[in-house]
């Protein structure tokens, strides 16, 4: 299965690369297909169409208060056909409203149509490689 991983990451993504990259090997470890895309960064030229998983990885900025960029909508509105596919929605573990974020995420992914099966908030990078393997 070819998976889409969205990371929307702002600011310095040192202490996320070893999160992203269990995430990736964990979904890989099934036999998936993984392309990473930075969100806030490949947005001209990023179609999610020929993916038939999307999973979208967000890393809050605050720690309080459950607002989303608007980047994510434009992002997925943009990016081709995402209606109909399957896909989950992970929050990073940052601050105290992780679950509120996380639902918020989730509104956003299922008004552009996503199909979502699965919801997590990350922890840390052994949580990372759990999570992982239900990607997908």
């Amino acid at each position: 299965m070819r998976v889409a991983l969205v990371t929307f990451i702002q600011g310095d993504q040192s202490g996320s690369r070893g999160i992203l990259s269990k995430l990736e090997n964990g979904s890989a470890s099934r036999g998936n297909q993984v392309e990473v895309f930075d969100g806030f960064k490949d947005l001209l030229n990023t179609r999610l169409t020929i993916f038939d998983y999307i999973a979208v990885l967000y890393k809050p900025s605050g720690f309080f208060g459950g607002k989303l960029p608007s980047r994510i909508a434009e992002f997925l509105a943009t990016s081709g056909t995402v209606a109909g596919k399957k896909g989950c929605a992970l929050v990073l573990k940052h601050g105290f409203s992780g679950a509120k974020q996380c639902r918020s995420l989730m509104k956003i992914l299922e008004a552009e149509g996503l199909m979502l099966d699965y919801f997590d908030i990350v922890r840390d990078e052994e949580h990372a490689s759990a999570v992982g393997k239900k990607i997908g």
